[in-house]
C-alpha cells in the first residue's frame, strides 16, 4: 500500500518583501514536516507577492544560477534538512523574458525540474512569456514512487492540461495559484472536476487576504480555500486561516481502484478528439 502525507501551504504574502515572505512560508512549512509531511505545496509566486510588476526581472530566478537567487537557496537548504520535496512557483527570467514558473525541489534539495504556466490570466498576457510544454515528474520516496503534474492558478480551469499530464502518468495534479476571491465559485467547482475527470489527487495551494495592484492601487482579494482533493472530488481538507498549513496522508492506491471504477482515461478516444481539435478555433 502506497500512502503518503502531504502538505498545501495558504499564506498572505508582502509585495517585494521576499525574506519576510520566505520566513512565514518555511515556518508554516516546518507545521507540515512536524506532523509528517514528505510534499509540501507552496501557492504561485508566494515568495515575491503577486502585484509585483514592475519589480518582476530584479525579482526574477535565473535557473541557470538558481542557488545566487535567495528564494530558491533558502528552499533548496530546507528541502535538503528536512528531507522533504517542494513545489514552489515564482518568477522566471531568461534572456530578457519573464515566466511565472513552478519548480520541483528533491528531498536532497536538487532542482528536479520546471513548469512554465501556459495559460496565463489577463495582464500576465503582457507580463509573462508563455510556457510550451507539459511535463510529468516522478519522485522517489524510497519504498515507492509518484508521478506528479504542475498547473498554476487559471489554468485550473483548462481541463485539457489536466487530462494531458494524467494521460502522461500524472497521479498527483499540484496547483500553486494566486486565486481571485471574485471567482470562488470556479475554483471551488473546477479542481474537484480536474480530480474526478482524472481520478488524482489535487493538492492546490493558494494566497489569502488581498495585495493592491502596484500601479492604480487596486485591491485584488484572494480567495484562499486551499486545499486537497481525492479522486472520487471528495475535499479532504481545506484551510479556514489566513496563513496555515494543511496536512493529509493521501493513499495512492485509490487512484487505480478510481481509474478502474469510472474509466475516463482508458475509454476517452484520443484520434476523435485531436481530430476535431485541430479543426477548432478559439473565441
Amino acid at each position: 500500500m502506497r500512502k503518503l502525507k502531504v502538505a498545501s501551504i495558504q499564506m498572505k504574502s508582502k509585495p517585494y518583501e521576499v525574506e519576510k515572505n520566505l520566513k512565514l512560508a518555511l515556518k508554516l512549512a516546518q507545521k507540515g514536516v512536524d506532523k509528517g509531511a514528505k510534499l509540501i505545496v507552496f501557492p504561485e509566486l508566494f515568495d515575491s507577492g503577486y502585484c509585483v510588476n514592475d519589480k518582476d526581472f530584479e525579482l526574477a530566478l535565473d535557473f541557470s544560477n538558481p542557488h545566487s537567487h535567495f528564494a530558491f537557496k533558502a528552499l533548496s537548504n530546507f528541502a535538503k534538512n528536512t528531507k522533504t520535496f517542494l513545489i514552489a512557483c515564482t518568477l522566471e527570467k531568461e534572456n530578457h523574458q519573464i515566466f511565472d514558473t513552478a519548480f520541483v525541489l528533491s528531498a536532497e534539495g536538487k532542482l528536479l525540474g520546471k513548469y512554465r504556466k501556459i495559460y496565463l490570466w489577463g495582464e500576465e498576457k503582457e507580463r509573462f512569456e508563455q510556457g510550451k510544454k507539459y511535463e510529468v515528474f516522478e519522485l522517489d520516496f524510497k519504498k515507492f514512487k509518484v508521478k506528479i503534474g504542475l498547473q498554476i492558478c487559471y489554468e485550473l480551469g483548462f481541463g485539457e492540461g489536466a487530462r494531458i499530464l494524467a494521460l502522461s502518468g500524472a497521479e498527483i495534479l499540484a496547483y500553486p495559484s494566486a486565486f481571485g476571491k471574485a471567482r470562488t465559485y470556479a475554483w471551488e467547482l473546477a479542481l474537484r472536476a480536474r480530480a474526478l475527470e482524472n481520478a488524482c489527487y489535487v493538492i492546490a495551494s493558494n494566497h489569502s487576504s488581498f495585495e493592491l495592484h502596484y500601479s492604480s492601487k487596486e485591491k485584488l482579494e484572494f480567495a484562499g480555500k486551499s486545499r486537497i482533493i481525492n479522486p472520487q472530488a471528495k475535499v479532504l481538507k481545506q484551510a479556514k486561516n489566513k496563513n496555515e498549513c494543511i496536512v493529509q496522508e493521501l493513499n495512492l492506491d485509490l487512484i487505480r481502484a478510481q481509474r478502474e471504477n469510472i474509466p475516463y482515461l482508458k475509454d476517452i478516444n484520443l484520434e476523435l478528439t485531436s481530430t476535431y481539435l485541430t479543426k477548432l478555433k478559439s473565441f
